[in-house]
């Protein structure tokens, strides 16, 4: 009798808390270990390690935001004369003329000249001869730098199509304008 009570004691509580899958609801079975896991605070190196690795990353964010980001073109630069003076010619390839603008800044780095700024005088939109893919770019020098260089000089240069933050640079690859 005394078996037979207790068998319809848990079959009340059973069916009464019983969720629809058979679950019992608001049960927790938790062992001492576990309490005893849950119930500690952090030891100083979880916490302190957790705010280093966070101020690391702020600090990358924030660095981030100084580094500038230089995208180019590789161009080499032939120096023509004409009736106004010198300026160079460079060949670059059709696709990336779209990004290049007049005014666009060209760091060239002479080995026997050094480091010269020049700029973007003209972007031709007409085929190089002998290769349609390609297009002319026309660089205009600074007075200062006329006297160095000569006609027929070949140089290595970049022309500079951006110089923006390497955080902004990632804010907008991932669809982030800003203004």
């Amino acid at each position: 009798m005394e078996n037979n009570r207790y068998t319809d004691t848990v079959k009340e509580c059973v069916t009464s808390k019983a969720s629809p899958k058979g679950r019992l609801e608001g049960l927790e079975l938790r062992s001492e270990k576990v309490r005893n896991i849950i119930g500690k605070i952090p030891s100083a190196l979880v916490r302190y390690g957790t705010v280093i690795i966070g101020l690391a990353l702020l600090s990358l964010l924030v660095i981030s935001a100084f580094i500038p980001y230089r995208e180019t073109v590789p161009v080499k630069i032939s120096v023509v004369e004409s009736e106004s003076g010198l300026y160079g010619k460079a060949i670059v390839a059709k696709d990336k003329l779209t990004k290049i603008h007049l005014g666009n800044n060209v760091a060239i780095n002479d080995p026997q000249l050094g480091y010269l700024q020049a700029k973007v005088s003209r972007v031709s939109s007409q085929p190089f001869p002998g290769d349609g893919f390609m297009r002319e770019v026309e660089v205009s020098f600074p007075p200062s730098v006329s006297d160095k260089i000569q006609n027929g000089d070949v140089m290595e240069g970049r022309i500079i199509l951006s110089d923006i933050p390497v955080l902004t640079k990632f804010l907008q690859s991932l669809g982030i304008r800003f203004g």
